[in-house]
């Protein structure tokens, strides 16, 4: 654990003292406060009782665009910068074990998604104060909500480290995670248009179809194991080729 809490920090110095991250976070934070707005905009005139407001912001287009997009962008440098600069054989040579390595920058990718997304929980509180609302605040939606995303990125930061180890170029491996991150949203949408045989197969890999129900308030353990499983899976999969380096020198 020492090993991996050192890495850890070393993993949240080079997000904070490099300026791709902060041009991410601002970008992130324009498109999630001007979908905010929108959304916003658009109930204040035509208010609608099938969605709430969280329901529209946790499942809308440019929220999708920023989960698929981001966790390709901060995890393409965590294993492709090393291999290309060398540094990766210092580490190779140390008494670190790969899977300490491994789960380091996953971790360490994950915490840093979560501090980008962390200003936009004052949206609730922002809402709730112009709307005038007197009724008790559920907070049930929006920590479900909430808990989506976090599940959503665990598994797409996954992907990234995966593709991130498979090669030296980080463009490379940023492509590589969003084509199968975008995969699995898009296969997600068979729900939606294969017979009722395969429905229920389909509604247990919809990102889409999970969203809608966290949002909502309502959390299932099925889903919650989906996205640990499968996180888990591409994980070692970046453990993998980890070791077949190691195995190389």
């Amino acid at each position: 654990m020492r090993n991996i809490w050192i890495l850890f920090k070393r993993e949240m110095m080079s997000y904070f003292f490099s300026p791709i991250a902060y041009i991410v976070g601002v970008a992130v934070l324009l498109i999630m406060g001007g979908s905010f707005y929108f959304i916003t905009y658009i109930l204040s005139r035509q208010p609608g009782d099938n969605y709430t407001a969280s329901q529209w912001f946790f499942n809308g287009f440019f929220f999708w665009i920023v989960m698929l997009v981001v966790p390709p962008v901060i995890s393409m440098r965590l294993f492709a910068d090393e291999q290309k600069s060398g540094t990766i054989e210092t580490l190779m040579t140390a008494p670190l074990r790969d899977w300490e390595y491994v789960l380091a920058k996953f971790f360490g990718a994950c915490v840093f998604f979560i501090v980008l997304w962390s200003p936009t929980s004052l949206y609730v509180f922002v809402l709730r104060h112009f709307s005038r609302d007197t009724t008790p605040l559920d907070l049930g939606p929006v920590v479900g909500g909430y808990i989506g995303v976090l599940l959503v990125a665990m598994l797409l930061i996954s992907i990234g480290c995966m593709a991130s180890a498979s090669t030296r170029n980080q463009i490379i491996a940023a492509i590589i995670a969003f084509a199968i991150g975008g995969s699995l949203f898009l296969v997600g949408f068979g729900f939606f248009y294969t017979s009722d045989k395969y429905k229920e197969f389909f509604d247990y890999i919809s990102m889409l179809g999970h969203m809608l129900e966290m949002s909502r308030g309502v959390l299932e353990w099925k889903r919650v194991i989906f996205y640990l499983s499968s996180s888990f899976f591409f994980l070692y999969l970046a453990h993998c080729m980890v070791q077949s380096r190691r195995w190389k020198n």
